[in-house]
């Protein structure tokens, strides 16, 4: 059933929070993306209508439990020099320190994995990627490099992380970290 009153839909001011809460539970647990925004909100007790009050919508509130996790937005900032470019050894390197966590690593990559398949995918995170990573390499290397970036990127991680195919997954931390490197230049 569909709020039909106009008007901020019912729920405690601390709605937000017990949502983002929840989320953060099921993105530990690796069943995020599985859940709809009224399986979310009934658990807490609240109307479905908050998710999207509050988030836009069931993907603006999973883009929101990621990026409390691992946001990809704190590894181009903390990449960045003195000067305020983005440095490709740090990128790489933050990179590395996120997907290798002990804690978020394997949750990052089930997620992604989920992604791909299908079950889960979501607009809201390919904005979020396209205007909080992509663009400031743009910013930084100029469109056709970050192009090439973002590919190199997305291709190892995938490579390493999601399908752990042996020729990326058998790498050393530090060997890794050198051929992400290398392909980035």
């Amino acid at each position: 059933m569909v709020n039909k009153r106009p008007g901020r839909p019912r729920g405690s001011a601390t709605a937000r929070q017990s949502l983002m809460d929840a989320a953060q539970r099921h993105f530990d647990a690796g069943d995020l993306a599985s859940l709809s925004s009224r399986e979310l909100a009934a658990e807490i007790g609240v109307s479905h209508t908050l998710v999207n009050y509050h988030f836009g919508s069931r993907d603006g509130l999973i883009a929101a439990a990621i990026a409390l996790r691992a946001a990809p937005h704190d590894v181009i900032a903390l990449s960045r020099d003195h000067h305020g470019h983005i440095d490709v050894n740090r990128l790489a390197h933050g990179i590395l320190a996120v997907w290798e966590h002990p804690e978020h690593g394997a949750r990052l990559a089930g997620f992604a994995r989920r992604l791909a398949s299908g079950s889960g995918s979501s607009e809201t995170i390919s904005d979020y990627i396209q205007n909080s990573v992509f663009e400031p390499l743009v910013d930084d290397f100029g469109r056709a490099q970050a192009q090439r970036m973002a590919v190199v990127i997305v291709g190892f991680l995938f490579g390493r992380y999601v399908l752990a195919l042996p020729m990326f997954a058998k790498l050393s931390r530090d060997d890794a970290g050198n051929l992400l490197l290398s392909m980035l230049h």
